[in-house]
């Protein structure tokens, strides 16, 4: 064991010392001038930041906290990482000089600091798995490209949330709650909630019910399945904005083939996105076909492990094809029914392709995201967009909760 942690010291020390080196080299190439209460992160000196996680990096590992060690490796990284991203956007926001510095004077010492910090999560890695790293390794871009794409953005939304943030105003007041008290007592804003609500309660309940009819008829014949599986999934590798395309010219008033159809049995044409009382099912509908590719497939891998001898056990006992349904199919694929549930309702609520494509928010179709969207890029007013998006993901975290706690998910089974 000693010999394997000795090993992995040629890449502790390395990632410690060039971490040092690619932090101070900016501060050597001027001469040693720096200013630190000028180099902040949300008011702490980002000095301070790497300075602090280089140390607790180096104290971990003589303390042999392996886990802390691994997180805070990640941490360290996920800084480096957003350095750019920090340079762009906040240049005039916090004036982040230590930002700039890095990658005007001394870009040079950012490579050195990202290398560092590599190899301090390659070692942290190592010596957590004590197994083979290259998995993790893998792995680890996309949890770095998440961490930056995702929820740096979400933290950062937190924030602007609290501010009236126009993009085109360089002062930027802090407004404390006022976003919020002015969103929930926006009648548009609870209106565009109510949409999506209606939406939701249109697509999930249609998803399930159709997702598992199929999923089931496919399950049952014995021949081409794998075909069925590629046909049906085909939409879900379509492109939203191609498939909201090529409906909305189904839908078309005159030339529609929905109209088409609806001709044959004698009917007048409908206006299937311009009437107010149907836009919005019409796009619903298309949500559901556009998503039923991925509910069978779910449905499917849960049908696929049920066990034979259960089913036919079952019949042995006299149980018909409705109590075994009832009885034991349904019970036994209840985490994949629980698992589109889920995912199903939080697509829903935040539809936005598909209304933007189809009905420009028209026809009583302004969905929370479409209003959202509306006041952060077309009114530029992205504090009080960011402060409605944040009571969504209130209001979508605490729906998830409450299906959770009713399929009993939490419960050990």
């Amino acid at each position: 064991m000693n010999s394997y942690n000795k090993n992995l010291n040629i890449l502790f020390i390395p990632g410690i010392l060039i971490s040092t080196i690619g932090l101070f080299l900016p501060i050597i190439a001027d001469k040693g001038i720096m200013f630190i209460k000028d180099f902040n992160f949300f008011g702490i000196p980002l000095l301070y930041i790497f300075i602090i996680l280089i140390a607790i990096n180096f104290l971990l590992n003589f303390t042999k906290k392996r886990k802390l060690l691994l997180l805070t490796s990640f941490i360290q990284l996920f800084f480096v990482l957003s350095l750019p991203f920090l340079r762009n956007q906040w240049k005039q926001v916090y004036r982040a000089k230590f930002i700039l510095y890095f990658f005007k004077k001394a870009s040079f010492g950012w490579y050195f600091l990202a290398i560092g910090s590599i190899f301090l999560l390659i070692y942290a890695f190592k010596l957590y798995s004590k197994k083979k790293t290259i998995p993790y390794l893998f792995v680890t871009p996309t949890l770095a490209g998440v961490g930056f794409l995702t929820f740096f953005p979400a933290i950062f939304a937190i924030f602007i949330s609290f501010r009236k943030w126009n993009l085109l105003v360089p002062v930027k007041p802090f407004v404390g709650l006022s976003n919020y008290a002015q969103a929930i007592t926006d009648e548009y804003f609870l209106r565009s909630l109510w949409i999506s609500f209606k939406y939701a309660l249109g697509v999930v309940p249609s998803r399930i019910i159709f997702g598992f009819i199929f999923a089931y008829l496919i399950y049952s014949i014995p021949k081409f399945k794998s075909f069925f599986r590629v046909v049906y999934f085909l939409p879900v590798v379509t492109s939203t904005v191609a498939v909201s395309v090529i409906w909305k010219w189904i839908y078309h008033p005159y030339y529609g083939l929905a109209n088409y159809v609806v001709s044959l049995f004698g009917m007048n044409p409908i206006d299937w996105l311009g009437n107010p009382s149907i836009a919005i099912w019409a796009v619903a509908a298309v949500s559901v076909w556009r998503s039923l590719g991925y509910d069978i497939i779910i449905f499917l891998s849960g049908l696929n492990d049920i066990p034979d001898t259960v089913l036919e056990a079952s019949q042995i006992d006299g149980a018909t094809r409705w109590q075994q349904f009832w009885k034991i199919i349904v019970p036994l694929i209840k985490p994949s029914l629980v698992l589109i549930f889920i995912t199903s309702t939080i697509s829903a609520i935040q539809v936005f392709t598909e209304i933007y494509m189809m009905t420009g928010g028209n026809a009583d179709t302004k969905t929370a995201v479409y209003y959202i969207w509306e006041y952060g890029f077309s009114r530029l007013q992205m504090g009080y967009a960011c402060a409605m998006s944040m009571i969504l993901f209130g209001i979508i975290l605490i729906i998830s909760l409450i299906q959770m706690r009713v399929t009993n998910l939490f419960k050990e089974e």
